[in-house]
């Protein structure tokens, strides 16, 4: 069913020039906002939109909160953690929330923060299905408006 997403919407004549990331949060702010950036971009591609700058239209992804706060404690410190992430996607007219948050187990803090890299990519793996399906919506809602 996921492959077919794609196919639904080919027809459609949604169209972007750019995805812009607002993100003020320090926590990973170089790897979150690029990521962002990313699964946003390939996600509008792969539900049918078009790149196309001849319409400036610039999908914005706005960064609300992001924490990663202590959950569990193992010995003298913490040993597992949970990150949790919000972002706005505003489309024209338009605009998704989401709200995202992730247990991550980092029992030795010497290891860097990898940990928090794989469980972002982890969160907007699971959830990319949920801002495909509401593109999907968007894009109905644009056709029968224009019917």
């Amino acid at each position: 069913m996921i492959f077919l997403l794609p196919l639904l919407v080919m027809g459609g004549e949604l169209t972007f020039c750019r995805v812009e990331v607002k993100n003020e949060f320090p926590l990973e702010r170089g790897f979150i906002t690029e990521y962002l950036h990313r699964k946003v971009f390939d996600t509008l591609i792969e539900t049918g939109w078009k790149k196309d700058c001849s319409k400036p239209v610039t999908v914005v992804v706005k960064v609300k909160n992001v924490s990663f706060e202590g959950s569990s404690i193992s010995g003298n410190r913490f040993s597992g953690y949970t990150l949790r992430i919000s972002f706005d996607v505003e489309l024209p007219k338009k605009t998704y929330s989401y709200s995202l948050s992730r247990y991550v187990a980092l029992p030795d803090p010497s290891l860097g923060t990898l940990k928090i890299r794989s469980a972002l990519v982890d969160l907007l793996d699971t959830y990319q299905i949920k801002i495909k399906r509401d593109l999907l919506y968007y894009q109905r809602e644009v056709e029968e408006k224009n019917r």
